[in-house]
C-alpha cells in the first residue's frame, strides 16, 4: 500500500481526527499508534514523530476534545438574547456534548491524566470550558446584583446539574432524548430561584 504523504502539522491533525473517529467505534482499548498509522496511511514509525507514547496520543485527543466543548460552548453563548438564557443553554448543550461523544467524554474525564506537568496542553484547554461558565455566572450575578450564591458557588451548581444528568443519561439511567431539555429546565428553575430569592 502506497504511503501519504503529510506536512508535519497535517500529519498531526489527521492522527488525531483519526483517532477521534476510532474512539467513538472502538473504544479507547481500540487505539494505538500503530493501528492508528495504519488508519491514516503512513509508516508505522511517523506516529511517533507526534506522540512519545500512546498515553500522549490519548491527551491529545481529549485536548481536541475540551476545545471542541468550547467552541460549542462560545457558539451556543453567543446566540441567546439574554445572561440567564445562555446559562441554561450552556446546560443543555453541555449534555449534548456528552451524549454526541461518549467515549471522547470518558476520555476527558479519565484520571490518567492527571499531571498537570506532562499535560499541560489538556489542562489549559480542560479550564477554558469553566473558565467561560465562571465568567458568564459572575456577570449575570452583576447584572442581577445578586451577592449569593457566589459566581464559582453557582458555577459549580450548574455545571453539577448538566454533569449529572449527561453521566445518567449515559449510563442508561435517565431518557437521553429528554436529558437536554432536562438540563435546560433546571438550571432555569435553579437560576429563577436565586432571582426570586433577591425579590422575597
Amino acid at each position: 500500500m502506497d504511503k501519504k504523504s503529510y506536512h508535519h502539522g497535517e500529519l498531526r491533525a489527521a492522527l488525531i481526527h483519526a483517532a477521534l473517529d476510532m474512539l467513538e467505534q472502538d473504544g479507547p482499548d481500540g487505539l494505538s499508534l500503530r493501528g492508528l498509522a495504519r488508519a491514516v496511511g503512513v509508516s508505522s514509525m511517523a506516529p511517533y514523530h507526534h506522540f512519545a507514547d500512546r498515553a500522549e496520543l490519548l491527551a491529545a485527543v481529549a485536548t481536541e476534545g475540551f476545545e471542541r466543548l468550547q467552541i460549542r460552548k462560545q457558539d451556543i453563548q453567543a446566540i441567546q438574547p439574554s445572561l440567564r438564557e445562555a446559562l441554561a443553554a450552556g446546560g443543555a448543550n453541555y449534555v449534548r456534548f456528552i451524549l454526541d461523544n461518549p467515549n471522547l467524554y470518558r476520555l476527558m474525564r479519565s484520571k490518567e491524566f492527571s499531571d498537570r506537568h506532562r499535560f499541560s496542553a489538556l489542562h489549559r484547554a480542560a479550564s477554558a470550558p469553566a473558565a467561560t461558565l465562571l465568567d458568564l455566572m459572575a456577570r449575570f450575578l452583576d447584572e442581577q446584583s445578586l451577592s449569593s450564591p457566589s459566581p464559582i458557588e453557582g458555577a459549580q451548581l450548574l455545571w453539577a446539574l448538566s454533569h449529572g444528568i449527561g453521566t445518567l443519561a449515559l449510563e442508561g439511567q435517565m431518557r437521553a432524548d429528554i436529558a437536554p431539555d432536562l438540563a435546560y429546565q433546571g438550571s432555569l428553575a435553579m437560576i429563577d430561584g436565586w432571582i426570586a430569592g433577591l425579590k422575597g
